[in-house]
C-alpha cells in the first residue's frame, strides 16, 4: 500500500488548532481534540502490474454453420489469430439454410455465373482454425481438369473476378477448417 504525506497546509492548520487551543492563555478543562484525515489518491501506474490485457480471441459470427460462401473481403490478425472477413453471397437456385448445412453443389462453372450478391454491406467474421486446408482452384478451360494448389488465407481475399467466391468449412465453434474458391471456366 501507498502512504501519502499529509500537504503542508493541512500539517499547518493542525498545528495552529493545537497551539491556540493550548496556548491561548486560558484554563480551559476539557480536552482539546483535532483529526486530521488525509486524503489519499491512487496512482494510475505502478511500477509492478502482473497483469496485461490481451486482446480477446475473436468469436465467429457463423457458428452453427457448416459451410459459408461468399467473396473474402479481409484478412487480418485478432489477438493472434487469423480472421478473415465473408461477404455472403448466395449461390442461385439453393435456399441458404441448405447451404448452412452441404455447402455448394460445384466445384467450378462454366459460362454464366450461378451466384449472386445480394447484400455487399454486411460481412461475418470468421476465425480460421490451426492447420486449415485452403486450395486455390484455377480453371484453364472447361474440357481440362482444375488446377489445384494450397494457397493461404490471405491470397482468398485478392482472387479475380469469376474465381474470387469461396465456400468454407466449418467446424462446430464457427472456425474456418477448410476453404476452396469456385473457380468459372472461359466460356
Amino acid at each position: 500500500m501507498k502512504h501519502q504525506r499529509l500537504p503542508l497546509a493541512a500539517t499547518a492548520v493542525a498545528t495552529a488548532l493545537i497551539t491556540s487551543a493550548c496556548g491561548a492563555g486560558g484554563t480551559s478543562k476539557s480536552p482539546v481534540t483535532v483529526t486530521v484525515t488525509p486524503t489519499v489518491t491512487a496512482s494510475g501506474s505502478s511500477g509492478s502490474s502482473s497483469s496485461s490485457s490481451a486482446p480477446a480471441a475473436p468469436t465467429s459470427d457463423v457458428k452453427g454453420r457448416a459451410f459459408d460462401y461468399g467473396v473474402v473481403t479481409k484478412v487480418s490478425e485478432v489477438g493472434g489469430v487469423t480472421v478473415l472477413e465473408l461477404d455472403r453471397w448466395t449461390w442461385k437456385k439453393l435456399d441458404d439454410a441448405k447451404l448452412a448445412q452441404s455447402g455448394v453443389p460445384e466445384q467450378w462453372f462454366k459460362g454464366k455465373v450461378p451466384y449472386t450478391n445480394q447484400n455487399d454491406t454486411i460481412t461475418f467474421t470468421i476465425p480460421v482454425a490451426d492447420g486449415a486446408r485452403i486450395l486455390y482452384h484455377h480453371c484453364v478451360a472447361a474440357d481440362e481438369p482444375l488446377q489445384t494448389r494450397s494457397a493461404s488465407v490471405k491470397e482468398l481475399a485478392g482472387l479475380h473476378d469469376r474465381e474470387n467466391t469461396v465456400v468454407v468449412g466449418l467446424d462446430d465453434q464457427g472456425r474456418l477448417t477448410s476453404a476452396d474458391n469456385i473457380a468459372g471456366c472461359p466460356g
